[in-house]
């Protein structure tokens, strides 16, 4: 599956309000880190982190690169989707190349994989069941 950009509404959500980050060990057992920075570029999502931050999923990437993030704050809320892909960090930054985008908005929607829609589609959804494009101030 090539990579799907995120839409402008995902971007503003996770730079608005940053996001909760799991890693996991490589036999499986998760650890969940909280960041408030983050830059979204396409299916890129670069993440500033704290030398502690850093220090708590250095392992965990380093033998499973595999990440789930969610928004943070309203954003669980407001913004229910679930990003994952490969991860990797360079000096206090993670840079996760996201390849799969899920709606997490309970209901029948929940679980529904979203980036096997293609971009234009992808973004249509997402518009179509949500009218703020920016998370609250």
């Amino acid at each position: 599956m090539s990579a799907v950009s995120l839409t402008p509404r995902m971007k503003n959500w996770l730079e608005g309000l940053g996001a909760h980050i799991a890693t996991a060990t490589k036999d499986g057992s998760p650890t969940v880190t909280v960041t408030y920075n983050c830059q979204v570029k396409d299916n890129i999502v670069t993440f500033s982190l704290t030398d502690a931050q850093v220090k708590q999923i250095k392992d965990n990437i380093a033998k499973n690169p595999w990440v789930a993030i969610g928004p943070g704050q309203l954003g669980v809320v407001r913004a229910p989707y679930q990003f994952k892909g490969h991860g990797r960090l360079e000096g206090q930054n993670l840079v996760v190349e996201v390849s799969e985008i899920y709606c997490t908005k309970p209901g029948p929607e929940a679980g529904h994989r979203m980036d096997t829609m293609g971009y234009e589609k992808m973004k249509a959804y997402d518009e179509s069941r949500w009218k703020d494009l920016e998370p609250p101030k």
